[in-house]
């Protein structure tokens, strides 16, 4: 990583088509006479979305800050906020997802002073914790779902979730087993086949979260409540855009919602600014709760691009403020 970017001769204009590119094909097929039209119906309560989605992100940042242990005094909460939101803009928008947006995050650590060693680990457990809290919350509200929907919900549809949330408990247990394990990094160079490579990473990976869960374990709880936090109040855009669209809807249909789509998000992350994935998570995750209508369905994905398109501009803002490397400044 370090070799590549110092050979600043390729890695600059790579790095802003890398950047530009999704976020132009983004920009280009959002509607904006769409976009205007239902930001007008609904007026200032668009910022209670974009309220909600902010304090989430705040929550995440304060997750990630918690990772970086003591080297958290030589970065603010502002300054992490601002590395983040680069981050996360790159990885929404980029083909290469959380992958490129986590190696960004790391690189925009380096003006701070902070080992490189903590840098890492903390993305890594960071981006753990925010995982697994995720797959909780989904567990959590699935099963809710077929609770609530008990008598109107076909049985196959029953049965299918009743099979996934028991997946997700048993994925989950197994990979908090192996953090109380001892998992040592395979030293052994001789075999360099890809997905020899691609194994040796995952073991990396899980090395450094085991050292972390049981060196700070207290540490590890706190992001994770965070992460988890981060989750329930970001999952309150899908609650009030149904709300104001006069949908009596709960809190856990938000959170249902929310965690469904960014599945959804997940499975097709190698889209170019994930142009029609966030639409297409909306459609089948409305239709999970009864909601068919297609003039609602069209106003949640409105209103979530133009939620989108506001964070996006924060991100680009973001960047221009943070503190670069020299192989990171554009011009």
């Amino acid at each position: 990583m370090d070799s590549l970017l110092r050979n600043k001769k390729w890695l600059k204009p790579l790095f802003v088509a890398a950047i530009l590119v999704p976020l132009t094909i983004f920009i280009l097929q959002t509607d904006f006479n769409r976009v205007w039209q239902e930001l007008y119906k609904i007026g200032f309560r668009f910022f209670y979305l974009l309220l909600c989605t902010g304090i989430a992100y705040f929550l995440a940042t304060f997750s990630w800050w918690i990772c970086l242990g003591g080297e958290r005094k030589k970065i603010s909460l502002m300054q992490l906020f601002v590395v983040r939101q680069v981050g996360e803009t790159v990885g929404l928008y980029n083909p290469s997802s959380v992958v490129g947006g986590d190696l960004l995050k790391d690189e925009l650590l380096r003006p701070y002073a902070i080992a490189r060693t903590q840098s890492a680990s903390s993305i890594v457990v960071s981006r753990i914790t925010i995982v697994l809290s995720q797959l909780l919350l989904f567990t959590f509200a699935a099963a809710w779902l077929v609770l609530y929907s008990a008598n109107a919900m076909p049985l196959y549809l029953e049965q299918f979730i009743g099979l996934l949330v028991i997946t997700l408990l048993v994925l989950k247990c197994a990979f908090f087993y192996l953090l109380h394990k001892t998992l040592k990094i395979d030293t052994d160079d001789a075999e360099r086949s890809f997905s020899r490579r691609i194994y040796r990473q995952i073991r990396k990976l899980v090395y450094q979260s085991q050292h972390f869960y049981q060196q700070q374990p207290k540490a590890f709880w706190v992001s994770y409540f965070f992460s988890l936090l981060h989750w329930v109040v970001g999952s309150l855009e899908f609650f009030f855009i149904l709300l104001f669209l006069g949908y009596d809807i709960q809190i856990m249909h938000g959170v249902l919602l929310d965690m469904g789509v960014i599945i959804v998000k997940s499975l097709g992350a190698f889209v170019p600014g994930q142009i029609g994935v966030e639409e297409l998570g909306n459609k089948l995750v409305l239709g999970v709760i009864g909601i068919e209508a297609t003039s609602i369905w069209l106003a949640v994905s409105i209103l979530r691009r133009s939620r989108q398109l506001f964070w996006l501009l924060i991100g680009v803002i973001c960047y221009g403020f943070a503190k670069k490397t020299t192989a990171l400044t554009i011009v």
